[in-house]
């Protein structure tokens, strides 16, 4: 199965979406069936996929443990998925599309793929070539390593502190 998660920002994030619509409709997922947690996309229906808003934290949690690729936004959602040992294709949300009050994600996304723990797709038309990537490293069992580096103690620490009231 094929999981897609948006997260949960406020603003629209139909760039990613309607782009594995499109793939999807294209069969470039082959027979694996797709799901998307869409957000706060009220818009969107996908034609050739599933989707819901938002999904409970637990079930959420085990779409990520048995999904066989996962596409993500740039957001915290990928400290969960790295830590399952998976290397997904990760869209960051954009400022210039006002998908987000910065481009914090575009930096996480940087630094993870820097060391191999993402794949990045910056634009809906580079998904298809990091889907391959994914699919191919996923076949291969390329898993992202189990230690912390010091990148992810890191970005781990500026999360923890953003949370914090």
């Amino acid at each position: 199965m094929v999981f897609v998660t948006v997260g949960n920002a406020n603003q629209g994030f139909t760039r990613l979406l309607a782009a594995i619509d499109q793939l999807a409709g294209q069969g470039v997922f082959g027979n694996d069936a797709v799901l998307i947690q869409s957000g706060h996309n009220e818009d969107f229906h996908p034609k050739h996929c599933k989707s819901q808003p938002f999904f409970a934290m637990e079930e959420f949690e085990e779409l990520l443990k048995h999904s066989d690729l996962i596409i993500s936004h740039g957001g915290c959602t990928l400290m969960s998925i790295v830590r399952l040992g998976k290397i997904p294709v990760a869209m960051p949300r954009i400022k210039k599309y006002g998908e987000h009050v910065n481009d914090h994600q575009v930096q996480l996304v940087e630094a993870l793929a820097s060391e191999g723990r993402v794949i990045p797709a910056y634009e809906p038309g580079e998904l298809p070539v990091a889907i391959e990537e994914a699919k191919r490293r996923s076949e291969s069992g390329v898993r992202s390593e189990e230690k912390k580096s010091p990148m992810l103690n890191l970005i781990a620490k500026a999360i923890q502190e953003l949370m914090e009231p």
